[in-house]
């Protein structure tokens, strides 16, 4: 018998299905199986993602509930995971925390008497001036400003040691302080501060303030100011005329008590009847002022004792009289621009700040930084 006729079935089929392969073309591998390892290799690959995903998820949820446990404070070191951003620049949560517990641990040491801040005060002002350092950065670097590390130490040598002992009392000082070291400090505190100097100083170079500006500004106050008494409506003036938030609501201020408002403008408005129109403009920090009273009550604190409260209303003619003010209102103005998100659960610091507002001639807390208050730990 020949081998063709000796050939089984099964082979005889497996000859015809290589034999079905045309020239040049590769045979099938009808034997292929799955390699063990790469199944294995592949499972791993998918528990790896999912754990990530599960241990980035936990991670972003700790931050949002502001924990400070030590797997939240490395995790959000680790994946850089933002508390805010402006512009698309993160704050980084561990930046947040670092800078409220050196704030914390200030007023833990603090033996002048000095009020402490709420936690929510605590970490407005944080936040903010983290958020406001970061925009300084921006803005340096669309000016081409830079601030290196010998500028620094040159403030450090001239403006901080010369305080203390010595370099090392000013290291300790910091230290029990804040819990930082002298170089974080440098770093946190008068580098930013240093940058802003710069810009400031650059801007003004470049934006000289026009001092006849203030003048024209009076000249035209004056003229609405007597066309108001000449009976012109003053909402309706507030409203052509005004220029912060509250020109749409007639300048109207609402009611406010002593303590509220800048000095200059409170001393007026107290002095005022009901219904009194000040015969001449009042000179703040942010301008002249046409400043009516609409109303005047008393009422009754916490404690039981008498308040007296004025309703006001006012029209405000802005007047930049120094460079540092055009700076301000460029810094201002760049602010109110920028897009800000706060991702954790925490207040926004800048909340209502660009709403239609009397901020303008309120009277400023007390937001001494820590930088210049750390300067002052030799006092």
């Amino acid at each position: 018998m020949s081998e063709e006729q000796k050939m089984t079935p099964e082979k005889a089929l497996h000859s015809e299905e290589v034999s079905d392969a045309k020239p040049g073309e590769d045979k099938p591998n009808v034997n292929k199986k799955t390699n063990p390892m790469m199944m294995v290799l592949g499972g791993f690959v998918v528990a790896l993602v999912v754990g990530f995903l599960i241990f980035y998820g936990v991670a972003v949820a700790q931050v949002k509930n502001l924990s400070r446990t030590n797997f939240t404070m490395k995790s959000a070191s680790l994946l850089h995971l933002p508390i805010a951003s402006i512009n698309g620049q993160k704050i980084l949560y561990t930046d947040y925390v670092d800078n409220l517990q050196a704030m914390e641990k200030f007023y833990k040491t603090d033996t002048s008497g000095e009020t402490e801040p709420s936690q929510d005060e605590k970490s407005d002002f944080i936040l903010s001036r983290l958020l406001i350092n970061n925009l300084v950065g921006q803005v340096a670097k669309d000016m081409k400003v830079t601030v290196s590390m010998d500028d620094v130490n040159k403030i450090a040598d001239e403006q901080i040691i010369p305080g203390f002992a010595d370099k090392t009392a000013a290291e300790t000082e910091i230290q029990n302080r804040y819990g930082w070291t002298f170089d974080e400090f440098l770093q946190k505190i008068v580098y930013p501060t240093e940058v802003e100097k710069k810009i400031s100083d650059k801007y003004s170079q470049e934006h000289p303030v026009d001092s006849s500006a203030g003048e024209a500004v009076r000249t035209q106050a004056l003229e609405i100011l007597q066309k108001i008494k000449d009976g012109a409506d003053f909402a309706e003036m507030a409203k052509q005329y005004g220029s912060d938030g509250t020109k749409d609501q007639g300048g109207d201020l609402g009611w406010f008590s002593r303590g509220q408002m800048v000095p200059e403008f409170e001393t007026v408005a107290f002095s005022l009847k009901k219904g009194e129109l000040d015969s001449d403009l009042v000179k703040t920090q942010y301008g002249y002022h046409i400043l009516q009273v609409t109303d005047t009550r008393t009422t009754k604190d916490d404690a039981g004792n008498d308040v007296q409260e004025v309703e006001a209303r006012h029209i405000l003619f802005p007047v930049q009289s120094t460079n540092d003010d055009a700076f301000r209102t460029f810094m201002n103005n760049k602010l109110k621009a920028s897009d800000i998100k706060i991702i954790a659960n925490v207040h926004n610091p800048f909340e209502g700040l660009f709403d239609v507002t009397s901020t303008d001639i309120t009277a400023s807390p007390d937001t001494s930084s820590i930088g210049e208050t750390a300067t002052d730990t030799n006092k």
